[in-house]
């Protein structure tokens, strides 16, 4: 009878220990990109899913893992990739639960496009700055210095982790919350007011924290205020802010890539167009 006892609870232990956790299927699949078969029973549907993260594809990257849930039976890892530089930024495994198994069924990462219009000010060179400030041009891309570092620091942060994107926020938590509560009061006190007057009247603040514009109707979102870093046609990265928890939307592959608590009602928000990629 003990015999029999020992063989029930190792075969228990065994079946246990042989549903494998969405981090361990990623990391399987990441080592593996090549060799389909050797993840091909972790597929949802046997997806053709796209694993080429790289920023640049001559870089050996380390990759860090974390896991976030999003819904009942529904698990997003968030893949830190980190060059010999120190230089990161993050992409995303979507995971469903079909009976007891984990499957996934969709990688992104932000697409390039959210950068196209700050993207330029990459690779200037000083002397190109000033050539460019010297211009006369009614259509030049920036006229005055402080505006060039400012598109250039959008780029930037942008770009960077989700860790340091948040850093980047608690910094200046008193001034983003600063910034919401006039937002607020002066969109109540101006309901007559266009977007572009919004922007005008809080613009030295934006610079300041380095944001791009105040949203009132992010898609996929409902009573949410979004301080967009960046944004083009729809695929923005920035925080969001509601106080009504449950209106924070699912992170969905095609649309509201992912989004992370930082606290007191803010969130990091990473979005997708959903029709144009």
């Amino acid at each position: 009878m003990k015999n029999i006892l020992i063989i029930i609870l190792s075969l228990i232990s065994g079946w246990f220990s042989a549903q494998n956790t969405p981090i361990e299927i990623s990391k399987l699949i990441l080592s593996n990109r090549d060799q389909k078969e050797k993840y091909q029973k972790y597929l949802f549907d046997n997806r053709d899913i796209e694993l080429q993260y790289e920023r640049d594809k001559n870089t050996d990257y380390g990759l860090g893992y974390r896991e976030f849930n999003a819904g009942e039976n529904y698990k997003v890892i968030d893949v830190t990739a980190t060059d010999k530089n120190g230089t990161q930024y993050d992409f995303y495994l979507y995971f469903r639960k079909v009976k007891n198994d984990w499957k996934i069924f969709d990688a992104q990462k932000l697409p390039n496009i959210t950068f196209a219009y700050v993207a330029f000010a990459r690779d200037l060179t000083e002397e190109q700055v000033e050539d460019v400030l010297k211009s006369k041009d009614e259509q030049k891309l920036f006229t005055f210095g402080k505006q060039f570092s400012y598109i250039k620091s959008i780029d930037d942060l942008g770009n960077r982790s989700d860790d340091e994107l948040i850093d980047h926020f608690v910094k200046l938590k008193p001034q983003f919350n600063a910034l919401k509560e006039e937002f607020i009061k002066f969109r109540n006190l101006n309901k007559d007011d266009t977007d572009l007057q919004k922007s005008q009247k809080f613009m030295n603040t934006y610079y300041q924290l380095t944001i791009s514009d105040i949203n009132e109707y992010l898609p996929f979102t409902r009573n949410t205020l979004a301080f967009v870093i960046c944004n083009m046609e729809n695929n923005a990265v920035g925080y969001l802010y509601t106080d009504k928890k449950n209106e924070i939307p699912v992170m969905d592959p095609g649309g509201m890539l992912f989004i992370r608590e930082i606290g007191n009602g803010w969130y990091l928000f990473k979005m997708k167009n959903k029709k144009k990629n």
